[in-house]
C-alpha cells in the first residue's frame, strides 16, 4: 500500500519530558472511562503500555471476540482505535495534552481473534502544536507487521477543550 502521508520540512524532534515515566515502566491510563485503556470501561479493550526509550512507547491488548468483524477475525475500527490509543499514549511522554487530529492506518492481513495485538509506537516529530507519529502491530510473536500506522495530534488546553462536559468537570 502506498501512503499520501508526509513529514513537514520543518519538523523538529521533541524533548522527553524530565517526569515523563522512565524507559521500560508501564505507564498510566490517562482516564478511567477511556474505551481504549479505561479500568472503569469493562467493554473497552483495556490496553497496557510499556514507555520506550527515547519517544517511544509499546502496547497491546488481546483480541477478545466481542471486537469481531468478519467472520472470526477483528473490525478494522477496533483496530484503528488500539493505533490512536497506543500513539497518543506515546504523546504522552512530552507531558502534554493532546487529541487526535488526522489517522491513517494501512492493513496488511486479518488479525484472528483470540490473538494478542501488539503495537510498537513512536514520535516522529512536533511543529508548534501538532504532532507526528507512526507505528506498526504485531500479533503475539510474529516479526511482521499486520497493520501500520501514521497520525497527527494536536496539543490542546484540556480545561478549554473539555470546558461544556460534565464528565471532566466532575473528574477534574
Amino acid at each position: 500500500m502506498s501512503s499520501t502521508w508526509s513529514l513537514p520540512a520543518d519538523i523538529e524532534i521533541p524533548v522527553r519530558h524530565p517526569m515523563a515515566p522512565e524507559p521500560g515502566a508501564q505507564m498510566r491510563e490517562h482516564w478511567e472511562k477511556c474505551f481504549g485503556c479505561g479500568s472503569d470501561q469493562p467493554t473497552g479493550l483495556g490496553m497496557t503500555f510499556i514507555a520506550g526509550e527515547g519517544l517511544t512507547v509499546e502496547a497491546q491488548f488481546d483480541v477478545a471476540h466481542r471486537y469481531q468483524g468478519g467472520p472470526g477475525v477483528i473490525h478494522g475500527g477496533i483496530l484503528s482505535t488500539g493505533f490512536d490509543e497506543a500513539m497518543g499514549t506515546c504523546c504522552m511522554l512530552l507531558a502534554n495534552s493532546v487529541v487526535t487530529a488526522h489517522l491513517e492506518v494501512d492493513y496488511a492481513r486479518p488479525i484472528v481473534l483470540g490473538s494478542t495485538l501488539k503495537f510498537s509506537c513512536r514520535i516522529d516529530g512536533a511543529v508548534r502544536r501538532k504532532v507526528y507519529s507512526s507505528a506498526e502491530a504485531y500479533v503475539d510473536g510474529s516479526n511482521a507487521p499486520v497493520a501500520t500506522a501514521r497520525a497527527l495530534f494536536v496539543q490542546i488546553d484540556m480545561d478549554q477543550h473539555f470546558k461544556d462536559t460534565k464528565q471532566f468537570i466532575d473528574h477534574f
